[in-house]
Order: C-alpha cells, then structure tokens, then sequence
C-alpha cells in the first residue's frame, strides 16, 4: 500500500499542529518520531481516516491510499487494508479480550477456519491464551497493549495479500516489557519482509533506529527529517528535533546508531 500525503496541514482549534506536510510512505517499515506534541498522533489519525470523525481537527490537504483519496474509500474496503492502533483506546473498549479482538473479524466478513486459526495464532504470538476470557478493564496496561497489538495484527493477517496490508501504530511499544518490546519488533520487521507497509510512532529513539528503515522526524507539526537510521548518527540532528544534546554510538549487534541524551 502507497500512502501519499500532498500539502496536508491541519489546526486543533485556533492551533494549526501540522503544517504543509508532504511524505509517501509504502512497502517497509518507517518510524514516525518528535517531541511531546509535534504532531505525530495527529498525523496518524489522518493517515487511518479518521480526521473526518474528530471534534475540533481541521485538516486540509490532499491525503491518497494506492491512488486513491483516503476519503472516498469505503469504510469496510478500508478496514480490510489498514488497522490502526491508537495511543489512546482503554476508555472505548469494553468486554472480554476474545470479544474486542474478534472485532478484527468483522471488516473481513467474520470467522471461518482460516479466521480461527489466526486468531488462535494471534493469542499465542501475544502470549494472550490464558487471558482470553477476561475482561479487558481488568488486565494491567501491557496486557491491554498486547490485546490491542493482537487484534491489529490479525485485522492485517486476514488480509491474503501482504502488500495490500497498512498497519498504522501510534506509540505500539507502550507498557510493554523488554521481551514483548523485541517482539513487536521482529513482528514489525517480519511484515515489512513481506511487503505490508508499516508505519508507527514512537518516543524510543533506539526502537525506532533498530526496527524501522526510514525515519520520519516532525517539530512543531513540520516536517524536519527523512532519512535513513544511519543517518541519525548526526548529534546536530537529533539536537535539532529535540533541542537536547546527544551522545551517539553504535550498536554491537546490527551497528545502526544507538543514543542518548546527555
């Protein structure tokens, strides 16, 4: 799937929080990342769709899906190529985990073998088989991250064709422990591999220097950098997104940059 975003700028109220945005994001994994209120959430929903339906967002600017403008394409042909998970979700879901991720089923016309199957293999990826019957406002906040990771990657997976999947994450990483963290990672890696298009958000430098591509960097709801991990390596960039400075070296395994302010 091509993402293409032409001129895109948008206000919250009086306050205009993207400006002139234009980036094309296809098959790969490409990181989206900022300072607190740079925009970056806010991109996210419009890329899913969803600035028609939030009070108070104005977006302008043109915003296309495989050619296509994102707001002529029908909501279940839609929901059948992108999932996307917010950073904010805990207060819109309600029931049991079997119940909320099953909701991925409904775009793609509800179960069937194929459908059980991967549902089965979605608990067990997230390590979810024991928590499947209880109610999601009981479990802690990692489990209720795994929960929602679960059910965007089986909206996807239900979706035969890898290169017709969009998966759209803001913040997946939230929550969870260091071995769900590596694993979001390689799953992230995995669908990219296979020609799904990938784009997330994040606040973890390093996680989105070691999973992602491409990085994608906004300040102030303008666009500040597009580059390659490697390029990251430049203290005066990472200084100029975040106006902290940075140490910067590399990593043992993979070599890309790894940082941290100082």
């Amino acid at each position: 799937m091509t993402l293409v975003l032409e001129n895109v700028d948008c206000h919250h109220g009086n306050t205009k929080v993207l400006h002139d945005i234009c980036i094309a994001v296809s098959a790969g994994c490409t990181a989206l990342i900022g300072a607190n209120g740079a925009g970056k959430s806010t991109l996210l929903r419009l890329c899913a769709g969803e600035g028609r339906y939030l009070h108070g967002l104005k977006p302008d600017g043109e915003i296309f899906l495989n050619g296509t403008p994102l707001a002529s394409w029908p909501l279940q042909d839609l929901a059948k190529r992108r999932s996307f998970l917010p950073q904010q979700h805990a207060d819109q879901l309600h029931g049991c985990v079997r119940d909320i991720m099953c909701l991925a089923m409904y775009p793609h016309g509800g179960g069937g073998d194929h459908a059980v199957a991967l549902y089965q293999q979605a608990l067990s990826i997230w390590e979810l088989d024991s928590l499947a019957c209880r109610h999601y406002d009981d479990l802690s906040g990692g489990e209720r991250q795994r929960v929602q990771l679960a059910r965007t990657w089986l909206q996807m997976r239900l979706h035969p064709i890898a290169s017709e999947r969009l998966w759209l994450l803001d913040e997946p990483q939230t929550a969870l422990d260091l071995p769900h963290q590596r694993r979001l990672r390689d799953h992230l890696r995995q669908e990219s591999a296979e020609g799904a298009t990938v784009f997330f958000s994040t606040h973890d430098i390093n996680f989105a220097l070691r999973t992602a591509d491409r990085l994608i960097a906004l300040r102030n709801g303008v666009l500040c950098a597009d580059a390659s991990p490697d390029d990251f390596s430049d203290k005066a960039l990472l200084e100029r997104i975040f106006d902290v400075p940075f140490y910067v070296t590399h990593h043992p395994v993979d070599g890309r940059p790894w940082v941290m302010a100082e």
